[in-house]
């Protein structure tokens, strides 16, 4: 089976992402100051804390929390889901596996019905065997891995009984986690929201250019080729 991670692996949100921190950050209640683009995502690849995001976006600390809060809120607004495009190659990627194998996408979004919409008009919704969504609970002293925690115990609701081969694709450390605690194989894609360095840090088992290139890896000969 492959679980597959959807923001930053089989979509691009970057747009999404930073209309989001920039829109609740210049509210009335943050009077913040949003970076350029390009500065946003070249630190969030590098794994910036979001303390660090703030400071530099001129936001009073005593307002970390309420802007964490409005931006989890913000980023699954319908007209900012529109900004959402597949990565390339995506429908290709899933037209060639879906015969071969159950794909189950696993995310932290937490509006399954907006999802749901999203994944239609994207035209991909069809190649999904199982979608699991939830986002974590609000911790008071979160953990570093709790988000990948989140994301095995989303798959461990669903499958009590786990395959026994199985691929989790993602493009962060959180999808090294979750794919350690399941005991899957670990494999990232590039170019989603973590940089190369920070990706080989966190210890996948494979990394790969794209969707496209980890066909090679899957299908001629390989894992799911029957």
């Amino acid at each position: 089976m492959l679980f597959l991670d959807l923001d930053g692996t089989l979509l691009r949100d970057e747009r999404r992402h930073y209309a989001a921190y920039a829109s609740v950050l210049e509210t009335p209640e943050m009077r913040g100051v949003p970076i350029p683009s390009k500065e946003y995502w070249a630190l969030r690849r590098k794994g910036e804390p979001w303390e660090g995001l703030l400071r530099r976006s001129r936001l009073l600390p005593m307002k970390f929390g309420g802007f964490r809060e409005a931006f989890e809120a913000k980023r699954e607004a319908p007209e900012l889901l529109s900004l959402d495009t597949l990565a390339e190659g995506a429908k290709t990627f899933l037209g060639k596996l879906y015969t071969k194998t159950p794909i189950v996408l696993v995310t932290q979004r937490w509006d399954g019905g907006a999802l749901e919409a999203q994944l239609e008009g994207l035209g991909v919704r069809s190649f999904f065997a199982e979608t699991l969504h939830g986002a974590p609970r609000p911790e008071r002293r979160p953990s570093p891995d709790r988000r990948g925690r989140h994301k095995a115990a989303l798959v461990r609701a669903r499958y009590r009984l786990l395959p026994n081969d199985a691929v989790y694709l993602g493009d962060t450390e959180t999808d090294v986690q979750a794919a350690r605690i399941l005991g899957f194989a670990a494999w990232l894609v590039e170019g989603g929201h973590r940089d190369k360095a920070r990706q080989v840090k966190s210890d996948p088992d494979r990394i790969v250019a794209n969707l496209g290139a980890s066909l090679a890896h899957l299908l001629p000969g390989g894992r799911w080729q029957r």
